[in-house]
């Protein structure tokens, strides 16, 4: 009888001790996988809130558009060289110095010989200013992306070489050069991307980056 209840209590004592054991895998089993639910829903909102800082810095990133270099009731007085323009305005286009025309660059504005301020058409740095003995005064601004504006003719300038500039902002103001002599008072204004021109007129009022 003793033999008997001492095998019992052995058999009680084993299926005890198998049940804590799988109890306590149990346990940790569903530890890990509560920890492991946080961490996934952690990731799950840290990417999440990593796509919406990125979205929200791009959306902040305003794109400009082109403005006029000049103030409202300056007109052109010489256009950019276009070989599908009709003859006219590619009469109109063209520059003649020293016995040779030229196709014009950019475009002219002039205001019946008198000086008027040359504003600053996109906000950028300014990477070139040089007084030139033919051109006169040059100033570029040159932004971000690689799209420069070029303003030549000018009697003085008030900005500084490697400073920003922003769109908007006086630089200069027009004056003669010897290029265009027959303008007399004049700005000559120039739009490059990647060292391209590009027919100014065309962008004003548009956003940048579609210039292409």
């Amino acid at each position: 009888m003793k033999k008997r209840s001492f095998k019992y209590k052995k058999a009680l004592g084993i299926t005890l001790a198998l049940a804590l054991f799988l109890g306590g895998i149990g346990v940790v089993q569903r530890i890990l996988d509560n920890h492991t639910s946080d961490f996934e829903d952690e990731s799950v909102v840290k990417v999440e809130e990593q796509k919406k800082t990125t979205t929200d810095e791009t959306e902040k990133k305003t794109i400009e558009t082109l403005k006029s270099p000049v103030k409202d009731g300056i007109g052109i007085v010489r256009y950019y060289y276009n070989k599908d323009d009709d003859a006219k305005k590619q009469e109109q286009s063209l520059i003649l110095f020293e016995g040779v025309y030229r196709p014009n660059q950019g475009i002219d504005y002039a205001n019946k010989n008198e000086s008027f301020d040359v504003l600053a058409a996109i906000s950028g740095t300014v990477t070139k200013k040089t007084n030139d003995p033919v051109l006169g005064w040059v100033v570029t601004i040159t932004n971000s992306d690689k799209i420069s504006t070029t303003y030549e003719s000018l009697s003085s300038v008030s900005v500084e070489m490697n400073k920003t500039v922003k769109q908007g902002d006086v630089i200069g103001k027009s004056g003669e050069n010897v290029y265009e002599a027959d303008l007399k008072n004049h700005l000559h204004f120039i739009l490059q991307k990647d060292d391209a021109l590009y027919n100014p007129e065309k962008y004003i009022g548009k956003a940048l980056n579609t210039i292409k």
